[in-house]
């Protein structure tokens, strides 16, 4: 492990620091652009497979001068006075949506947002077309941007190719207005040092408003969509980014059922003083196949009166616990660390987080009574990961080297090894790894260090059919989603319980080692990270979140728990012979001409780079991430694909993560499945050292530029990412005619938008003559 012991000595604290601030040198000057990784490797800084160099002062892995047997290390994290378990646990801070009211004008529904006559309106084309359609005239000034005066107001592109798709259909109700910048004041705990200026970068609620911590939770619901509109408040000048991370941002939905223009993996990113609307639509999937009448009442969302509004779409695919993040290319990792990130809940008929509407839809499962739908009293977002600060306890991001960064902080909710009271009775608990390359395996422990199973009743936001008992969780690796039932009413008040990290890593390859409790309990890795994640506290009173100035009593009839874990959760979806099988192949190295900024070609790239990873379709080529090249083309909405994930193998593992829809999970080889795993529903799947997992996964109802990737989002950042496009139905209405063919890709810079037509790789485009629909795993 590369971390020093606390009681390493000072000297080697002092050599180890000095080649951390080297490397934050080389952090900082790729992030602002004084330096690209081209000429990091001509210098000799990056080997050519992209690993930095083994160069003592630089490298935490070259042997220390002081004690030459050994590497140089990375200094531990400062605690100062802070100690585990001495701050209570800060919820996720819910937000609450503005009423958007539709207004005609121009032949054109846009939408108002009720009480703010100031804020531009929500519509369909981005505002960035009138900015085009004015220039040279006066009127150009009102929609610019108005923190610069130059560029458009808003960075979606412009035009058809990034309009809205299906917007009537789903015309949004409620809108969200939150601004990313630097918080005022901001701690990873009340003990440890307020972090510095542009440090952190997180969402604040408002128009040009300072970030805050925790996070935000989004709670929406099906048959309401919404638009996010994501104000860009960093700072103008890129130098000023506290050390890493890109002022440019882009929000991706993870992972909702959206149109590309809202997914946000489009290289449509903006820039400061810009916002971006991004329509989240709900849609429920196989709306233009299943329940087309919306007759059955299992696809719906709550009406806010006890009732229900029925949605279109296939019931078992309805979805539960999303989240949203940064997903700049390039940055992706940095922009995330630094604290783009936020929760997103979604509620259906079937899920809708209360525990007394008794309609033979409602499940019931652990939440609360006081609200119709999005109880939180006993539903609780945790959101784990992991960082790092240096010996003056700012935050920093560290380059290792291409495999991974790994913290030694534990974090829940951005705090450090939190407590939380809970009363005697069953919580639902979501649980979302946020760590960018680190992954956990957690198990539930009481007072004597014996295990608590728990019921996991939900895979990456996606029911189970049934809930599935576990003493140890599977590991969840970066951007997967466990939704978990923890009973405390065999416990009395008094009694404490804790959620135990059993997973060591030694590297960002993957984990190394997963130990016993015990091991774990007494600490015996050199990984920081094992250990206690965070405690429970068994409580007869706790204060409710949903109705402030309530205490439930736990000995109070009306505060018993009346949540129910019924058997059954929802219904399975067969495996069926696909139409098409695809062998995507995630490895080492790539060779491509491409531009370091944008990742693709605009208009030429001469110089041929290598990149560390890589994606390889049905054995032909391996690509790095070019924005501007299509690596795999959906031709027809509806249709069933088999997707064979391959790890290429040389010890690293990789949790591959699919935009926009979910699949089922169909085999495995290399490793066991698990009884959480098989045939569930998910979007991220670890495919472990040399193995391989088969998906079956059919797409539907929107189309444009998506992208699928390893989400260790370091790896994802050194290129191992790749675009896939869908095509419409041209004889469908109701989708988008635009989107019948392959649309260009834009290219962002602060005066505007332009667009380059992409390429499109012969392997993965089922119209090319040499496609090959069943390809050799």
């Amino acid at each position: 492990m590369m971390y020093l012991s606390r009681n390493a000595s000072r000297a080697r604290v002092r050599e180890a620091e000095n080649a951390r601030r080297n490397r934050l040198e080389i952090v900082k000057a790729l992030s602002t652009g004084q330096v690209t990784r081209r000429e990091l490797m001509k210098w000799g800084i990056f080997t050519a497979t992209g690993a930095l160099a083994m160069t003592n002062g630089l490298n935490p892995m070259a042997h220390s001068q002081i004690l030459p047997s050994i590497p140089t290390g990375t200094p531990p994290s400062p605690l100062f006075t802070a100690l585990p378990f001495t701050q209570p646990l800060m919820r996720l801070a819910e937000q609450k949506p503005v009423d958007l009211m539709p207004v005609v004008a121009n032949n054109e529904t846009m939408l108002a947002w009720k009480d703010l006559p100031d804020e531009p309106y929500s519509k369909r084309t981005s505002w960035h077309t009138e900015y085009s359609r004015t220039a040279g005239t006066s009127a150009q000034a009102l929609y610019a941007n108005p923190l610069t005066g130059r560029g458009p107001m808003e960075g979606r592109p412009p035009g058809e190719y990034f309009a809205h798709q299906r917007w009537l259909e789903y015309l949004p109700k409620k809108g969200y207005i939150m601004s990313l910048g630097c918080p005022d004041d901001a701690r990873l705990h009340k003990d440890l040092i307020t972090q510095a200026e542009n440090k952190l970068w997180c969402f604040g609620n408002g128009r040009f408003t300072s970030g805050v911590l925790p996070p935000p939770l989004i709670k929406l619901r099906y048959g309401e969509p919404a638009i996010f509109r994501h104000y860009n408040n960093t700072v103008l000048d890129h130098a000023d980014n506290g050390g890493f991370g890109s002022v440019s941002q882009t929000t991706h939905n993870h992972n909702g059922h959206n149109a590309s223009t809202s997914d946000g993996a489009s290289n449509a990113h903006f820039f400061p003083g810009q916002f971006y609307d991004y329509h989240w639509s709900t849609t429920l999937a196989r709306a233009d196949s299943i329940n087309m009448t919306r007759t059955n009442p299992l696809a719906s969302g709550p009406d806010g009166n006890g009732g229900l509004v029925h949605v279109p779409g296939d019931y078992r695919e309805l979805q539960s616990s999303l989240w949203f993040h940064d997903h700049r290319f390039f940055y992706t990792a940095e922009n995330v660390y630094k604290g783009h990130v936020g929760a997103l809940n979604y509620y259906s008929g079937k899920d809708r987080a209360s525990e007394i509407i008794s309609d033979d839809v409602n499940l019931r499962l652990p939440s609360g009574r006081f609200l119709d739908w999005g109880n939180t009293d006993f539903d609780v977002n945790l959101m784990i990961s992991d960082a790092a600060t240096d010996q003056e306890g700012q935050i920093f991001f560290d380059i290792f080297d291409t495999d991974g960064f790994l913290g030694d902080l534990l974090m829940v909710n951005f705090q450090y090894k939190p407590y939380m009271d809970v009363l005697p009775r069953k919580y639902r608990f979501r649980l979302l790894c946020a760590s960018m390359s680190r992954w956990y395996r957690l198990a539930l422990v009481n007072q004597s260090g014996k295990v608590v199973p728990v019921q996991v009743i939900a895979n990456d936001g996606n029911l189970l059919p049934a809930p599935v008992t576990m003493t140890r969780l599977d590991s969840i690796a970066s951007g997967e989603r466990f939704d978990i039932i923890i009973d405390f009413s065999q416990f009395r008040p008094g009694d404490k319980l804790r959620f135990v990290n059993l997973l060591e890593f030694e590297d960002g390859r993957g984990p190394k080692d997963v130990l016993s409790i015990g091991d774990a309990l007494r600490q015996k890795s050199l990984d920081p990270a094992i250990g206690v994640v965070m405690e429970f506290r068994v409580s007869r009173f706790v204060a409710s979140v949903d109705n402030p100035g309530y205490v439930y009593d736990s000995q109070r009839y009306d505060d018993r728990d009346l949540s129910t874990v019924p058997a059954k959760l929802t219904d399975q979806i067969p495996v069926v012979t696909p139409v098409r099988t695809r062998v995507i192949e995630f490895k080492r190295g790539a060779g491509d001409p491409r531009d370091n900024e944008f990742g693709a070609c605009f208009p030429d790239c001469p110089e041929r780079e290598t990149y560390p990873w890589g994606i390889r379709i049905n054995g032909e080529d391996t690509h790095s991430l070019n924005a501007n090249r299509v690596s795999m083309l959906v031709p027809r909405p509806g249709e069933v694909e088999h997707w064979v994930l391959v790890n290429g193998g040389g010890g690293w593992d990789h949790p591959v993560h699919l935009h926009f829809e979910e699949a089922v999970t169909v085999a495995r080889t290399g490793s066991s499945f698990s009884a959480m795993e098989r045939l569930a529903r998910k979007d991220v799947w670890r495919l472990g050292e040399n193995g391989t997992v088969t998906v079956q996964v059919r797409f539907g109802e929107y189309g444009g530029a998506y992208v699928t990737h390893c989400h260790n989002t370091v790896h994802e950042d050194a290129a191992m990412l790749m675009r896939y496009d869908i095509l419409t139905d041209p004889n469908n209405p109701k989708t988008s005619q635009t989107h019948v063919q392959v649309i260009p890709t834009p290219n962002p810079t602060p005066e505007g938008v332009t667009y380059v037509m992409p390429e499109i790789l012969p392997e993965g485009n089922p119209f090319h003559p040499s496609f090959n629909p069943r390809p050799r795993v």
